[in-house]
C-alpha cells in the first residue's frame, strides 16, 4: 500500500504549485475553525459573568491564574497576551459588538479558504488522474500484439475506464480531506492540551487501539475492492464481446445466453460491492462511537469537578467539550477517507500492473531510420512460435523478395501465411533467424520508420466511426482534399462517395456499418493508396461480393500493387497468376516457390490447391 501511495505521490510534482496553495488554504481554513472555537470562552465570559468581559478584567484574571512552572501555561499566557487586545474592548457592549464583527469576518474567511482549497487541490488531483489515463492509453499502444493475444479487450477497457475512474473518484476526493482532517486533528489536539493537558493525555492512551482496529478494517476493504474491480472487468469484457458480435448473437438467438453470462459477473460484482460497503461504512460509526464514549466519560468525570469548583472554569470546560466533539468529525471523516483511499489504491494497483507491463517489441539503442527500399526483403532461417503454443507457427523460412516484386502467399488454412506477413512490420519478432530490408535486420530499424514505408490492408476491413475523409487520411489532418479525392478515385471509391449526402464528410458508423462490404474494402484500399507505401502487405478479403463490386475491388487492388513491393495473402486467382512469385506454405514451412505455370507443371501442393479452389473460376 505504501509503495503504491508513494508512486502516486510522485505524480504530484508537476502540480506542486496548486497543491501547495491548496494545502495553505486548508491550513487557513483550519485556523478559521479554531478561531470560532476560541470565541466560545470570550462570549461566555461577556454574557454570563458580570465581573468579566473587558480587557482590564481579562488581563487581571490571566495574571492571577498564571502558573510559571508549567511550560504549557507559559505558552498559553503568551498566546492570550497577544490575542486578547483583538477580542476584548474597554466595555462589555464594545466587546460584544467586536465579537459580532469578528464572527462575520471569521465565517467569511472560513468559507473563502474552503472554496479555494477545493478548487486548487482538485486542479492538481484531477490533472494527475488525467495524466495517468493518457499514460495508460499511450502505453497500450507501445505493447506488442502478443499482449493483446493474451488479454481480453474488455479487460483492457476496464483498466482505462473503470479502474482509472475509481482512482479518480476515491483519491481525488479523499486526498484533500486526508490532508485537512489530520491537520484539524493536530490543531484541535493542541487546543485540548492547552485547556487541560492531564485530561487530554488520558484520551491519547486509547488512540493505538483505534489505529489497530482501523488497520484490520482497511485490510479487508482492499481485498474486496480488488475482487470487485476484477468482476467489473469481466462484465465489461462480456459487454464488449456481445456488442461487437451482436449480429451473431441475434442470428443464433443467444440473447438469453449472453444475459446469463453477463448476470453471473454482475451478481458477483454486486456481492463484493456490498461486502466492501459494509466494511467501509463500519469505519465511520466505529470511530464515532468510540469518540462519543470518550467524550461522555470526560463530560461525566470532568463535569463533576466543575460543579464542585475543583476543575476548569465553566467557560473553559465548555470550550474543552466543544473542541472534543468537534474533533469527532475529522476522526470520522478521516477514517472514511482512509477507506476510500484503499478503494482507490486497489484500482491503482491494477492500473500500475498494466503500466508496468514491458513492451516486447521496442527500438534497439542503435536503431536507424529507413527512407527507401533499394534491394528488398529477406527472410533468413526464420522460425516463430506463439507464446501460448508449443508448436512452430513458422519453421526455417528462407525467402527473398526483391524490390518491386509481387509475392503471393497461398496455402491451406493454418499454414502460417498471416504469421509470416505479421513479422515484416514487427508485430512480432522471429523466435529464430532474422528478417532484413536492404541487408539491415529490421530489429535495428526504428519501428516508426519501418512502418512508415509500409501500407497494410487486412482481410477484416477496420474503419472508424468517423467521416470518410478522416478514414482515408487516417491520423493526418493536413492531407490536401485533392489527394484524398485522387486516392478515392484510384480505389474506385469516389463514385459512391459522391452519392452520399455529405460526400467526404459523411460519417460511416462503427466499423463502417453504413457501407456495403465492397465499399468498405475500397475505402481501406484508398487509405493505403494515400499513404503511398513502398512495401504493401495485403490480405485479400474472402467475403463474397457481387460481380460489379468484385470488379471494382480487383481494379483497385491492381492499382494499389502497381510499382510496389507487395506481399499478398492471395484468395483471387487473378492476383495469384499476375504475381511475380508464388510461395506455397504448408504447416509453417515453405512447400513450393515459383510462378503459376511452373507450380502447375510440378504437380505439387499448389496444383492441388488450384484444382480444388480456383479451377473453373
Amino acid at each position: 500500500m505504501m509503495k503504491l501511495f508513494l508512486r502516486l505521490s510522485k505524480s504530484l510534482l508537476p502540480y506542486w504549485l496548486p497543491l501547495a496553495l491548496g494545502i495553505l488554504a486548508m491550513l487557513l481554513f483550519t485556523v478559521s475553525n479554531v478561531a470560532l472555537v476560541y470565541m466560545v470562552t470570550p462570549v461566555m465570559k461577556t454574557l454570563f459573568r458580570p465581573e468579566s468581559g473587558t480587557i482590564e478584567t481579562v488581563r487581571a484574571e490571566r495574571e492571577e491564574s498564571y502558573n510559571e512552572d508549567s511550560l504549557i501555561e507559559r505558552w498559553k499566557f503568551k498566546f492570550q497576551e497577544k490575542v486578547e487586545p483583538f477580542v476584548y474592548k474597554e466595555t462589555k457592549v464594545k466587546t460584544l459588538a467586536n465579537f459580532c464583527l469578528l464572527l462575520i469576518i471569521i465565517m467569511f474567511c472560513k468559507n473563502f479558504f474552503l472554496y479555494w482549497q477545493t478548487v486548487l487541490t482538485n486542479t492538481a488531483l484531477q490533472g494527475i488522474m488525467n495524466d495517468h489515463r493518457k499514460r495508460l492509453f499511450e502505453h497500450i499502444h507501445r505493447l506488442s500484439l502478443a499482449f493483446f493475444d493474451k488479454q481480453r479487450a474488455g479487460e483492457i477497457i476496464s483498466r482505462i475506464v473503470s479502474d482509472v475512474q475509481t482512482m479518480q473518484d476515491s483519491i481525488s476526493v479523499s486526498v484533500a480531506d486526508l490532508i485537512r482532517d489530520p491537520l484539524s486533528l493536530v490543531i484541535y489536539y493542541v487546543i485540548l492540551l492547552f485547556i487541560d493537558w492531564r485530561l487530554t493525555l488520558v484520551i491519547t492512551v486509547l488512540l493505538p487501539i483505534i489505529a489497530f482496529l482501523m488497520g484490520v478494517i482497511n485490510k479487508h476493504l482492499r481485498r474486496y475492492t480488488t475482487k470487485s474491480q476484477e468482476f467489473m472487468a469481466d462484465s465489461v469484457s462480456v459487454l464488449q464481446e456481445t456488442i461487437s458480435g451482436i449480429r451473431v448473437v441475434k442470428a443464433f438467438d443467444m440473447g438469453r445466453f449472453e444475459l446469463k453470462k453477463f448476470s453471473r459477473y454482475a451478481d458477483e460484482y454486486l456481492r463484493n460491492m456490498m461486502k466492501m460497503i459494509r466494511v467501509r461504512r463500519l469505519a465511520g460509526p466505529f470511530n464515532e462511537v468510540i469518540a462519543t464514549a470518550m467524550a461522555v466519560a470526560i463530560l461525566w468525570f470532568a463535569g463533576r469537578k466543575v460543579i464542585y469548583g475543583e476543575g476548569l472554569l465553566p467557560e473553559s470546560f465548555m470550550q474543552y467539550v466543544i473542541v472534543l466533539f468537534l474533533i469527532m468529525q475529522p476522526v470520522k471523516t478521516f477514517s472514511n477517507q482512509i477507506a476510500r483511499i484503499n478503494t482507490g489504491l486497489a484500482a491503482a494497483s491494477r492500473v500500475f500492473q498494466l503500466l508496468d507491463t514491458p513492451p516486447i517489441i521496442y527500438d534497439s539503442p542503435s536503431a536507424v531510420d529507413i527512407e527507401n527500399i533499394v534491394e528488398g526483403i529477406s527472410f533468413e532461417g526464420v522460425s516463430f512460435m506463439y507464446e501460448s503454443s508449443d508448436d512452430w507457427a513458422l519453421k526455417d523460412i528462407d525467402l527473398e523478395i526483391k524490390k518491386g516484386e509481387i509475392v503471393a502467399l497461398v496455402g491451406p488454412s493454418g499454414a502460417g501465411k498471416s504469421t509470416l506477413v505479421d513479422l515484416i512490420p514487427r508485430f512480432y519478432d522471429p523466435t529464430e533467424g532474422k528478417i532484413t530490408i536492404d541487408s539491415i535486420d529490421i530489429r535495428d530499424i526504428k519501428i516508426s520508420s519501418l512502418r512508415s514505408i509500409m501500407g497494410i490492408v487486412t482481410q477484416e476491413v477496420i474503419l472508424f466511426n468517423d467521416t470518410i475523409r478522416a478514414n482515408i487520411a487516417y491520423g493526418r489532418e493536413d492531407w490536401p482534399e485533392e489527394q484524398i479525392i485522387a486516392a478515392a478515385e484510384a480505389a474506385n471509391a469516389w463514385d459512391f462517395i459522391q452519392r452520399l449526402p455529405n460526400k467526404l464528410d459523411s460519417v460511416i458508423g462503427d466499423r463502417g456499418v453504413r457501407l456495403s462490404g465492397g465499399e468498405r474494402q475500397r475505402l481501406a484500399i484508398a487509405r493505403a493508396i494515400l499513404k503511398n507505401p513502398q512495401i504493401l502487405i495485403f490480405d485479400e478479403a474472402t467475403s463474397s461480393l457481387d460481380t460489379e463490386s468484385e470488379r471494382l475491388v480487383q481494379e483497385a487492388i491492381d492499382r494499389l500493387m502497381e510499382g510496389r513491393t507487395a506481399v499478398v495473402i492471395a484468395h483471387r486467382l487473378s492476383t495469384i497468376v499476375n504475381s511475380h512469385k508464388i510461395v506455397v506454405l504448408a504447416k509453417g514451412r515453405i512447400a513450393e516457390v515459383g510462378s503459376h505455370d511452373e507450380l502447375i507443371a510440378r504437380g505439387g501442393l499448389y496444383r492441388s490447391l488450384y484444382e480444388t479452389q480456383f479451377e473453373g473460376m
